[in-house]
């Protein structure tokens, strides 16, 4: 750079104390999880649950296909609450940047937020960072939402094949209520909250541009299409499910599938802070294979999570690949870098 330019190079945030405890709590919540894994299969007999994945390997391409619809609607959800400036995006970006956000999440400690930190990096040359920023975190609003709309009916079915004493369906219904109110939250504050500002306050690189996340945050967008795909999206995972109920020898029906659904809310989200939620999504299967009719055959209930982390794990890993091997074009008419160094630089500093 020349020395008559004005431009500075932001200054690097203040380093975390709490990095390495941070570090260091995921690396052990993620042991936690294995030694649940290996507890739970030795527990449902691991000769009967290996049995039990082998004889499910036909449903195996299903429900990798399901997974892969569930997926893309966060990305059409994220188009929509985008709007107009969405057709500027190439649809290559989209596809690419919705396989390695859903890689990074399953795949790396930092779940979703990390995920997410992909997605708008990607997105960034074409809305600015700000922009990219503040629509993924409304996308986590719609996400959350559309969480409560299929935990209504998984509680109801819950209630339905079971009784009122049972810890299920009141586990299920309270994942509702978790969720409307973090999603509903993060709406309320997106809208009058000055957290770009704040986030300015705190780091240098964001002076110039706290204030343009907090007006694409309170950007008046209809929020009905993006609720729309994300509750689409559980109603395709709840699909999945029952197809893996019935992969693993359960009987696939509304009911059950909605159940199934249910198990699998409750575990992911007491196991939120375990990466993927290793042996917590299993713990809650085992737990309640009863619910499922498997009460004999606690093998299959654990092999139903153990499909579902299996199919996650080819989808995620045929992303990092699609990512590696198919760059994104380069926009005719490309944001500001410093734009998108503030994006990321906002991001960098959650995941800390």
């Amino acid at each position: 750079m020349s020395e008559g330019s004005t431009l500075e190079s932001p200054e690097a945030p203040p380093p975390d104390r709490w990095t390495w405890p941070k570090r260091i709590a995921r690396i052990a919540l993620f042991a936690f999880g294995m030694a649940a894994i290996v507890y739970v299969v030795n527990d449902a007999g691991p000769e009967h649950v290996w049995a039990t994945l082998v004889g499910a390997g036909v449903f195996v391409p299903l429900i990798v296909a399901l997974e892969a619809g569930f997926m893309s609607m966060d990305v059409l959800s994220l188009r929509a609450l985008i709007g107009a400036p969405a057709r500027d995006v190439p649809l290559r970006v989209w596809v690419r940047s919705g396989l390695m956000a859903y890689s990074i999440m399953i795949l790396f400690p930092g779940g979703r937020a990390a995920g997410e930190v992909v997605r708008a990096a990607q997105l960034a040359p074409y809305t600015g960072g700000a922009k990219a920023a503040a629509y993924g975190t409304r996308l986590q609003a719609a996400t959350m939402l559309g969480n409560t709309f299929i935990s209504v009916p998984c509680a109801v079915a819950c209630f339905w094949a079971g009784s009122a004493d049972d810890a299920l369906p009141w586990l299920v219904l309270g994942n509702g209520v978790v969720t409307l109110v973090i999603g509903g939250g993060i709406l309320l504050l997106s809208r009058r909250s000055k957290i770009g500002g704040w986030l300015g306050t705190k780091f240098t690189a964001l002076q110039k541009h706290g204030s343009s996340f907090d007006e694409a945050l309170r950007t008046d967008t209809s929020f009905g299409p993006p609720l729309f795909y994300s509750a689409l999206g559980r109603v395709l995972q709840t699909v999945q499910y029952g197809i893996m109920l019935l992969a693993v020898g359960g009987s696939l029906r509304i009911v059950s599938a909605l159940i199934s659904q249910g198990i699998h809310l409750v575990g992911a989200g007491a196991g939120d802070l375990v990466p993927n939620q290793a042996g917590i999504t299993e713990g809650a299967y085992w737990m309640f294979a009863e619910a499922l009719g498997l009460a004999e055959d606690p093998a299959a209930a654990v092999g139903i999570a153990l499909i579902a982390r299996f199919c996650q794990y080819v989808l995620a890993g045929a992303g990092l690949i699609v990512g590696a091997v198919w760059r994104a074009p380069k926009p005719s008419s490309p944001i500001t870098t410093a734009d998108q160094g503030a994006s990321r630089s906002a991001s960098a500093s959650e995941l800390r």
